[in-house]
């Protein structure tokens, strides 16, 4: 199987299910990818794998493959990983964190009177945790996962421009995920296409929904280079990669 044949397909569907209100049918998914004679289990893989980008495949029980293939990673964590989970959990018990309103009075007060930052950090730890947590077995250290998320964070805090407490969750949140996603694309060698590329497609989507509402107009380029902790030249490429995607799909239709 070419590898890197298989993920520019799987990015280009990924870009159509898009372009289809965020869906596709399982049977016409795996029909596209029918020349790779793909196994059950790849295709369980597969399908989860669209299901993890954002995408719902329609036919299919999604929950249940998700779980099969988070339990299959879930077995392969060393004892060494589960050690290093543990401690960070203890370490998190015995910490005075604050609840979840008092993190948005954190939030608010950071932004708006340029407060305490690093109690913003703080009270992100068991968001950062638990994003960690669903993306061990991946190939990349426990530990690791978290320092990437704390950069995510740090990147988040240091580009955000809006006033908004909840806005700035959505934000910072997206940012860690992408951030520890990015180090396990890269691990995996597969960075720029694939799930790393998913991930920053949805991100983009939604930062153009949430900055359209907040400024009343279609968001810059810039703008959204700026609130996702990207260059521009990479906010552009997500674009070409989501137009080609559509044109793609307008020119089957036409053929059908």
């Amino acid at each position: 199987m070419d590898k890197n044949l298989f993920l520019k397909n799987m990015e280009e569907m990924i870009q159509i299910a898009k372009t289809n209100g965020n869906q596709i049918d399982h049977k016409e998914l795996l029909d596209y990818f029918s020349d790779y004679e793909l196994n059950e289990e790849a295709k369980k893989l597969l399908i989860a794998s669209f299901v993890e980008a954002g995408i719902r495949v329609l036919g299919v029980d999604e929950a249940q493959i998700v779980a099969e293939e988070e339990a299959k990673e879930k077995a392969d964590i060393s004892e060494e990983e589960q050690g290093a989970i543990r401690f960070y959990e203890e370490e998190l018990e015995q910490m005075d964190l604050p609840g979840e309103e008092e993190q948005k009075e954190l939030i608010h007060a950071w932004l708006v009177e340029k407060g305490d930052g690093e109690a913003v950090i703080e009270s992100f730890l068991p968001q950062i945790l638990e994003i960690a947590r669903t993306h061990t077995g991946k190939g990349v250290l426990f530990g690791d996962l978290v320092q990437e998320g704390n950069i995510g964070l740090l990147e988040a805090m240091a580009i955000y421009q809006g006033k908004d407490a909840e806005g700035f969750l959505a934000h910072a949140k997206s940012a860690v995920e992408d951030s520890i996603l990015d180090a396990i694309a890269i691990q995996r060698g597969s960075d720029s296409v694939g799930e790393a590329m998913a991930i920053k497609a949805n991100r983009l989507d939604d930062a153009s929904t949430f900055l359209s509402k907040e400024l009343g107009r279609e968001p810059k380029i810039e703008e959204l280079a700026k609130y996702l902790s990207m260059t521009e030249e990479e906010v552009k490429e997500v674009m070409k990669i989501s137009l080609d995607a559509l044109s793609v799909m307008e020119a089957d239709i036409k053929q059908s």
